[in-house]
């Protein structure tokens, strides 16, 4: 099984008459010109003869991030960025964009744009939810934050540029569940930050806020259906009361279904909450 060009087979001494039976017959199958597989291509087959067709051709968007093992899912089209000077034409599962190359890498043995460029070109190719979810899950990895910051200077008017900075300053790393995102993206849009799955003592809230002493907890589906999770969960909701905490609780349904509702009340509670321990904290006398 695998990928080769035809100058390869020939090498290893399958004639071209050979190579043309065996194509017929359906012993080999022909991905691109002059580029055959011994049996049925997979993507990443596919990713592999995009490559050998066009030797100076880098993987890139979605099909860079699928490398990379950012998005799970593969794309419709194999996508490779080559030189502008680049201009035969491609088949339908192949997107070809032509410019200048970027810096590139090596991944799973192919040539691949570099883990931060990935996003940029990314940003290039989705819009809204899409692109809010992909830097939400995709840019966890340590470090990797500032190397798409460094990018962006390095590559001022980019094409998806400005959506990468946007995105860069409201990203919501770190939540545990798609309705815990999608409330922590909501209060980013409005510019209202709390800090996602952090530790208090012994525990992990959702979203706290450590000025208000507000604890918001997202609960998924399991919650309701687990004793022993719904019993431990009280547990520690009655610890952190008592320990001047308040603990705001949404099913995940109320969370996707009602966002705007959650968002105003979570926004509303803290900010009364750090007014008033503001408040507090001022009529206390010096020492």
């Amino acid at each position: 099984m695998g990928v080769h060009t035809a100058v390869d087979l020939m090498a290893r001494g399958t004639s071209r008459s050979t190579i043309t039976r065996r194509t017929a017959s359906g012993q080999l199958i022909r991905v691109l010109p002059g580029i055959y597989a011994t049996g049925k291509p997979d993507y990443l087959d596919l990713c592999t003869a995009v490559t050998l067709w066009k030797p100076d051709a880098v993987l890139s968007h979605l099909t860079a991030a699928w490398v990379w093992g950012l998005v799970e899912e593969e794309p419709l089209h194999v996508t490779a960025t080559v030189p502008p000077s680049t201009r035969h034409q491609a088949p339908d599962w192949v997107k070809i964009h032509r410019r200048r190359l970027p810096e590139s890498d090596r991944h799973r043995g192919l040539p691949v744009v570099t883990l931060a460029q990935v996003f940029v070109d990314v940003a290039a190719t989705l819009t809204g939810e899409e692109l809010e979810r992909f830097f939400d899950t995709a840019i966890a990895r340590p470090g990797l934050r500032r190397r798409i910051a460094t990018v962006c200077e390095s590559s001022r008017g980019m094409n998806g540029m400005k959506a990468v900075r946007r995105q860069l300053r409201l990203c919501c790393l770190g939540t545990r569940s798609e309705a815990e995102r999608v409330v922590a993206r909501a209060m980013s849009a409005r510019h209202f930050f709390m800090e996602i799955n952090a530790q208090v003592g012994p525990y992990f809230g959702d979203l706290v806020d450590f000025r208000a002493r507000v604890i918001v907890e997202i609960d998924g589906r399991e919650f309701h259906i687990s004793g022993q999770a719904f019993d431990n969960d009280r547990r520690r909701q009655n610890k952190m009361v008592l320990e001047g905490w308040l603990v705001l609780r949404y099913s995940a349904v109320q969370a996707m279904g009602d966002t705007r509702r959650v968002v105003d009340e979570i926004i509303e509670v803290v900010r009364l909450r750090r007014r008033s321990i503001d408040a507090v904290g001022r009529s206390l006398p010096r020492t």
